[in-house]
C-alpha cells in the first residue's frame, strides 16, 4: 500500500483538503492508498475553518473531524511520497528530514502541473477557500492516476 502524506503549514486548510479529498477518491475507488497530513507549524488548538468541513462536505466526506498534526520524522518515514503545498513547505522539509529529498514534492509539481504554490487560504473568505480547493481536486485527481500507474 502506498502511504501519502500531505504538508502545509498549520495543518488546518490545504493538507486537510488533499488528504481528506483524496482519501474519499481513493476509497471510492477501492484503492490501496493511505493518506494522512501534517503542518511544519501545527497546533492542535487551532480549529478548523468552518470552510473546509464545508467544502468536503459537498464532495461526500461525511463526519470530517480533523485535529492539526505537527510534522515529525517518523511521520516522514512512514510515507512514500510527501506533497508540501508550496516549494517554501518542500524545501522546509528537506532541511529538516534530507533523507526525504527523494520522496519530497509539491503537490502541484507531482501532479504534473508545473511548479506554482497553492495559496493558504487561511482568514480569507469562503469564496478564495473554494478557489484554492479546485486546484488541490485537481492535483489530487492527477497524483491518483499517477499512484494507480505504480
Amino acid at each position: 500500500m502506498k502511504k501519502v502524506l500531505f504538508v502545509c503549514t498549520g495543518n488546518t486548510c490545504r493538507s486537510v483538503l488533499a488528504h481528506y479529498y483524496a482519501a474519499k477518491l481513493a476509497s471510492d475507488e477501492g484503492l490501496k492508498l493511505s493518506f494522512s497530513s501534517a503542518g511544519l507549524a501545527a497546533t492542535p488548538d487551532i480549529p478548523q475553518p468552518k470552510a473546509v468541513a464545508d467544502l468536503l462536505a459537498k464532495e461526500g466526506v461525511k463526519g470530517f473531524s480533523h485535529v492539526p498534526a505537527m510534522l515529525t520524522g517518523k511521520m516522514i518515514k512512514a510515507n512514500d511520497v510527501v506533497l508540501a503545498m508550496t516549494a517554501d513547505h518542500k524545501a522546509e522539509i528537506i532541511r529538516r528530514y534530507p533523507r526525504a529529498a527523494k520522496k519530497t514534492w509539491t503537490l502541484v509539481e507531482y501532479a504534473g502541473f508545473g511548479h506554482d504554490d497553492i495559496a493558504d487560504p487561511f482568514g480569507r473568505d469562503d469564496l478564495f477557500y473554494f478557489e484554492v480547493f479546485k486546484l488541490i481536486k485537481a492535483a489530487v485527481k492527477a497524483v491518483i492516476g499517477k499512484l494507480k500507474k505504480k
